[in-house]
């Protein structure tokens, strides 16, 4: 009886054991990446987006790599990686990956980690600003912020913009947006887009309008240092004026162009640009625009200062409009988090 109790503990002890291992080998950075300058480091790759490579390493943890210093990587974990044609590959790092004939590192625009916990796969930024001017005390207020979930070839993102300002002497006013959107990469660099979102626009007479747009395009420059991107598409709107109950409906024509500019040396700059433009079908006639332009300065790890612009135009604005265009300039602190 005592034999087989002592046998049974032994087995017990010998399974243990072996978790023990097995879970300090899956825990051990053994991917590797080898430099320009000869240097071969052993860590986790990250991910590798716009010409920068994260790498967690012992001790420093977690260490930002010029992509352009990199001379080979290596890694027996899965990763979706984007070519600069536009192919969209679910792969590992490993050497048959590399003895294709198209694959080099320049012709590798991003690699993400395929991460099996949901929280992983979320990366996402907060921005905040104020401004106050004396001569007619107007105190402005803006947030921005977006969480992008990302799956093989496909992403989820929800995106938060509010610009609220108060004058002693006028009524305050509200500009926000609110949009989930889900994206699809397709073969040859083509993209569909799916959006449903609220708008709010007091200036230019908008209480509310709920859009629902589908949009398809094309990525026209896709490299380590900008973005090109095209899309056209229908937009349907339900859309409610200052001081009216009721709602109209109408279908709009959707065409957008998308820049984006990035520069991760030190200091880390980013710009971008978005212009839309919404011509009217049902409401034959009305044209809307929308233009947006940002730039980013990193001052420390993931926090970064910038200015943003924004400028709203509607030829044919709602029933209490002040305005037939709305702009802003605004300057913004923001933290940016699983990237």
């Amino acid at each position: 009886m005592i034999f087989l109790m002592r046998r049974s503990v032994l087995k017990i002890t010998e399974v243990i054991t072996l978790l023990t291992i097995s879970i300090l080998g899956l825990a051990q950075k053994t991917d590797k990446v080898f430099l320009r300058n000869g240097n071969m480091l052993t860590g986790e790759i990250k991910n590798m987006k716009f010409a920068k490579l994260s790498y967690d390493v012992d001790g420093p943890g977690t260490i930002s790599i010029k992509w352009e210093h990199v001379v080979k990587i290596s890694s027996d974990k899965t990763f979706q990686v984007t070519m600069q044609n536009g192919d969209v590959l679910i792969t590992r790092l490993d050497s048959i990956f590399f003895d294709q004939p198209a694959v080099t590192l320049d012709s590798i625009i991003e690699i993400v980690r395929i991460e099996d916990r949901f929280m992983q796969r979320l990366d996402g930024n907060i921005d905040l600003g104020f401004n106050y001017a004396k001569s007619n005390s107007a105190l402005q207020f803006n947030f921005n912020s977006s969480i992008t979930y990302r799956k093989p070839k496909a992403e989820v993102n929800f995106k938060l913009a509010s610009v609220i300002t108060d004058n002693a002497s006028d009524s305050m006013s509200k500009k926000q947006d609110v949009t989930f959107d889900f994206y699809r990469k397709l073969e040859n660099r083509f993209y569909v887009n799916l959006l449903l979102g609220w708008q709010q626009n007091t200036e230019l007479g908008l209480e509310n309008r709920f859009i629902l747009p589908v949009v398809g395009g094309k990525i026209l420059i896709n490299n380590n240092h900008q973005r090109l991107l095209t899309g056209a598409g229908l937009s349907g709107n339900l859309e409610q004026s200052s001081g009216s109950s009721g709602y109209s409906t109408s279908l709009e024509g959707m065409l957008i162009v998308s820049f984006k500019e990035f520069k991760y040396s030190t200091p880390k700059i980013s710009i971008d640009a978005r212009v839309a433009v919404f011509p009217g079908i049902t409401d034959w006639g009305r044209v809307r625009m929308g233009i947006n332009l940002s730039s980013k300065i990193e001052i420390f790890k993931d926090f970064n200062v910038g200015l943003t612009f924004y400028d709203d135009f509607d030829n044919h604005p709602p029933t209490g409009a002040l305005s037939k265009n709305d702009y802003g300039l605004n300057f913004t602190i923001g933290y940016e988090f699983g990237k």
